[in-house]
């Protein structure tokens, strides 16, 4: 591990921001599928940093992409600003508006199918991307787009949750779980200035949505839908991130990446329904993407 962040996480022939336009055309009709990080830049409380959603589902998608070895493949730039009004309150937070967010996913992915890509996937890494990504795809695909998402960590769970030592055993919010990888990933100096920030954090475990000394989660129990909202008297984190360790993160990391791109390379080599087609002799289906080329 350097002593800074690293660049990249794969070598250069699978990012897209390091290719020519002529390489990003050999790949195109090498049969590439086209990974979209998306995160946020928003308030990960006082040991994180603000960049850490995005910097981490760019992390994943890159090593993820590295260890593809039946599928062409690129990594887009990564979609640093997400939809994240919750975190408002505190210094720090970029959000967009739900209806820019989705006009600028729907025409990054676009820009990319038209271009030639047979099928394009979100990885996302910031939980208040998912139900908007969820509907862009929905969208998309229904239009004739072949782009789905899948939030980073949903391959590996529930398996990464035996790494776990803390009080949250799940994915929070600048919990144990992205303090971990942050360590492990973000380069030496981060993690060393995080580990100095961590002694004496109590776990958080109560959802933020409910206001102090409240007794019970019905939103949570039910099943319902509230925007996790860290308003200024909030601790800034759901979880227990003063248990993170380098070593846990390290776990987390490993089984994360090993998952995603499990993940990938079978969603390459399913055929999936895209567009609407009345005509049933004349079905519209994404075709698979395998070893190098689409499949016919």
């Amino acid at each position: 591990m350097t002593d800074q962040t690293p660049r990249h996480y794969a070598p250069r022939h699978l990012i897209w921001s390091e290719l020519t336009r002529a390489e990003l055309a050999e790949a195109r009709d090498k049969g590439a599928i086209v990974l979209i990080p998306t995160g946020s830049i928003e308030q990960h409380a006082d040991h994180l940093p603000v960049e850490t959603d995005a910097m981490l589902a760019a992390a994943v998608a890159e090593m993820a992409a590295a260890r593809m070895t039946d599928t062409p493949v690129i990594v887009a730039p990564a979609v640093s600003f997400g939809f994240t009004p919750h975190h408002l309150s505190f210094a720090g937070t970029i959000s967009l508006r739900l209806e820019t967010y989705v006009a600028m996913l729907t025409d990054v992915a676009k820009s990319i199918i038209d271009s030639g890509f047979p099928r394009a996937m979100f990885i996302n890494g910031h939980g208040g991307n998912s139900a908007p990504l969820r509907s862009i795809c929905g969208q998309l695909t229904t239009d004739g787009y072949p782009v789905g998402m899948v939030d980073y960590t949903a391959p590996s769970d529930p398996a990464f949750r035996e790494f776990m030592k803390g009080g949250l055993s799940r994915q929070g919010h600048a919990c144990e779980h992205e303090t971990a990888m942050m360590m492990d990933l973000a380069g030496e100096e981060t993690a060393a200035l995080v580990e100095t920030r961590l002694d004496g954090l109590p776990a958080r475990l109560i959802q933020p949505w409910i206001a102090p000394g409240h007794p019970d989660d019905p939103i949570t129990d039910y099943g319902a839908g509230w925007a996790a909202i860290f308003q200024s008297d909030d601790c800034g984190y759901w979880g227990d991130p003063g248990v993170a360790t380098r070593e846990t993160g390290a776990s987390l990391t490993e089984v994360t990446v090993a998952s995603l791109a499990e993940f990938l390379e079978k969603f390459a080599r399913t055929p999936l329904r895209a567009g609407v087609a009345r005509d049933p002799a004349k079905p519209g289906i994404a075709q698979p993407t395998v070893g190098g080329a689409s499949k016919p």
